[in-house]
Parts: structure tokens; sequence; C-alpha cells
């Protein structure tokens, strides 16, 4: 027997679908974006419909636990529209505030779940929170973003979608989910549809939140704020090994996605020049300091094969 819960959001997706804000008659909104977006052309576009109270620039990258404390005092049970990538909108969940609209800069997902994450003592921690009450997709908003942060948040989407579908928590519901994600993401690489993108993360979005996650979210949980890695790039420096690792284990459920995932994802990394590697941010020796963890986290989360902290460190020798 499995059971989910659904949350009671609204979503508004396609094009123009950012126009539906002026219908929204919202009292005393604050703007939370990102420090790239503060002064950008969308913030202008969209403040012409909502007349802001506030502009604000929310946390940093990974959302550090005293940035995300200052958010809290200034938006607390107010209403306000997040826009930006998971960072962002994750703190404004975060933050409780009365009415939430998420509108989505990145393809990392963040808006589609009940959970989000913050930074505390170096490491990425999770909470259970209320989703935004309204999402917002539509694909004029994100050509804004960087073609490279872009392409790398649609890698952590697929990381959705792939860790979802060999959960050891999957569902046929999941698994649906993930199957159909997995095969919008790769349209969004392939065909830059962004439409497709929008609706390949969020049905992999909930694949993860129904179904957890494994090898690859742990490592980017811990790498990303160790070593100031972005969320989409930790999931091109450890997706392909995560796969490599559990194959024994996923490569029944793994076929319902793909002949071969781990090529495929490959190829496409290659295709957009995402082949990432750990070297970049880390020397060998940091990087093993967190073996341990790595392998006691992966241990405590949906990963379908146990790893031993020789194992992690196998793992994380693999991504240099």
């Amino acid at each position: 027997m499995w059971e989910i819960q659904f949350y009671n959001e609204k979503v508004l997706f396609g094009n123009k679908s950012i126009e539906k804000l002026k219908e929204l008659e919202i009292k005393h909104p604050i703007i939370v974006t990102t420090k790239s977006l503060i002064n950008s052309e969308l913030i202008l576009k969209i403040n012409e419909y909502i007349k802001a109270d506030k502009i604000i620039q929310g946390p940093s990258q990974h959302t550090p636990e005293n940035e995300l404390e200052e958010l809290e005092t200034l938006i607390t049970s107010k209403s306000v529209i997040s826009i930006g990538g998971g960072s962002v909108i994750d703190a404004v969940k975060l933050a409780n505030p009365y009415l939430h609209i998420a509108i989505p800069t990145t393809l990392s997902g963040a808006e589609h779940t009940a959970i989000a994450g913050f930074t505390k003592e170096g490491i990425k921690v999770s909470s259970k929170v209320k989703p935004p009450d309204i999402i917002i997709l539509d694909p004029e908003v994100i050509k804004y973003t960087p073609e490279w942060l872009l392409n790398s948040t649609a890698f952590r989407a697929l990381d959705h979608a792939i860790e979802a579908i060999y959960s050891t928590r999957a569902s046929p519901f999941t698994d649906a989910l993930s199957i159909e994600g997995y095969k919008y993401m790769i349209n969004c690489l392939e065909k830059k549809d962004l439409l497709q993108c929008q609706i390949g993360v969020w049905l992999s979005s909930l694949a993860f939140m129904y179904a957890g996650r494994g090898l690859s979210h742990v490592f980017g949980y811990i790498f990303g704020p160790a070593f100031n890695i972005p969320h989409g790039i930790t999931s091109c420096i450890s997706l392909p090994k995560a796969i490599e690792f559990n194959i024994e284990q996923a490569k029944g459920k793994l076929s319902l996605l793909d002949n071969d995932v781990k090529e495929r994802i490959i190829g496409l990394m290659k295709k957009v020049n995402l082949m990432e590697k750990l070297s970049k941010y880390a020397s060998l020796e940091n990087a093993l300091k967190f073996s341990t963890l790595l392998a006691n986290l992966t241990n405590n989360s949906e990963n379908p094969r146990k790893i031993s902290v020789k194992d992690a460190e196998m793992f994380i020798k693999s991504l240099f």
C-alpha cells in the first residue's frame, strides 16, 4: 500500500501566464528576488502588474541560515512573490508568508515541493514546509536566465526523475511521474522547448518529493554549500557516477526511462558543455574529509544501495 498527500496549490502555466498577476489583487505585496535579477527588466515588468511595497534581495546560493533568519523578519505573514531559483523560493517557503506566489526562473523545481532546504553549519538540511499557494510557469520568464544556469538546473530536474525512479520509496504513482518527467526533460535539452522544460520540472519535482532522494542529491547537499557549487552543477558532477554506483540495484527501474540512462545523460552534458569535475571546485584532500558524512547521509536516504565509507571515498575520487 502507498499513501500520497496532495497540497492546495494553483499552477498557472503557459505563454503569457505571468499577466494573470494583474488579476490577483494582492494587497501590499513584497517581491523577493536574486541579486542578478533585482534591477532587471523582468522585475520591472512584474512590478508594473502588482505595484510591490518592497523589492528585497533574497538569500544567496544554498540559503545560508543567517540570511534566512534576516528574511524571516521582513516577510513572515506577508504577501510575497518569489522570483528566482531554488534558493530564493525555498527561503520564502521557509519564512512562512501569509501568501506565497512563486515565479521560477530556473529549472531546479523548488516551487513544486513541500520541503525546503537551507544551509546550517555548512551542510544543506531540509524541512517540511507549506508549498507556494500559486505557481506561475511562463516560458517568457526563463528567457532571462543565463544558458549555463538553465541547462545545469535541467540536469538537476533529471536528477529528480532518475533518483525517484530507483528510490526505495518509489511507487507506481512516482514511477509515472519520473517516466514522463524524464521524457519531457530530455526534450527540453534536445529541442529547447521552454514550456516542455517547465512541465518536465513539475513532473520530476513531484516524483522527487514523494519518492525521496539518493546518492547524487546527498552529494549536492554536502558539497554544494561546502565548496560553493551551484545546485545544478552538483548534479552535473555526481549524477552519472551515482547511476553507475547504483546500477545493479537500479537497472530494472532505469530501463523504464531509457535504454542506457547514464550514456544518454553524458551525451547531453557533452552537448551543452557541462561535463563537470569536482576538481574544479575542491582539492581531493578537502573533498575526502566528507566521506563519512556522505556515507551516513546516503544510508539514511532512499538510495537503493548502501554505501560504506570506503565506497564513499572511491565515489568522491571518481568525480575528479
